[in-house]
């Protein structure tokens, strides 16, 4: 049996909420897919009408601009947590990095005196 607009309407609801409405789109469009081999051509086509609604309520209450916003607050979070986490990392690295380059030339230098030195005893 057919569905008619109400029954439609009742299972994909306007929603003032930006992220509840997506939702609600996308599951529309996933029943259009899933079941439009079962379902009726006039249910199929009151479904499409359907989509086209919420789909332009989405638009009309500038769902694209709070989604961008809310994708731009979500990245901004996360390149927030990293960058500290990466400047404690390369900051920790660097130190390591360092301390080996003072002990090598450390080992060196001492290297050197001791070839000094016995050079120095050898001509003596």
């Amino acid at each position: 049996m057919a569905r008619s607009i109400e029954q439609i309407r009742k299972d994909f609801p306007y929603s003032e909420k930006c992220s509840e409405l997506y939702g609600t789109i996308r599951k529309a469009i996933n029943q259009r897919s899933f079941s439009s081999t079962q379902m009726s051509n006039n249910e199929v086509s009151i479904l499409n009408k359907r989509i086209e609604e919420l789909e332009q309520f989405y638009n009309k209450i500038k769902c694209n601009d709070v989604s961008i916003a809310e994708k731009s607050e979500k990245v901004i979070g996360i390149y927030d947590k990293y960058k500290d986490i990466d400047e404690i990392r390369i900051e920790s690295e660097s130190i390591q990095q360092r301390n080996k380059r003072i002990y090598i030339g450390i080992g060196v230098m001492l290297a050197g005196i001791g070839i000094l030195l016995i050079i120095n005893k050898k001509n003596k």
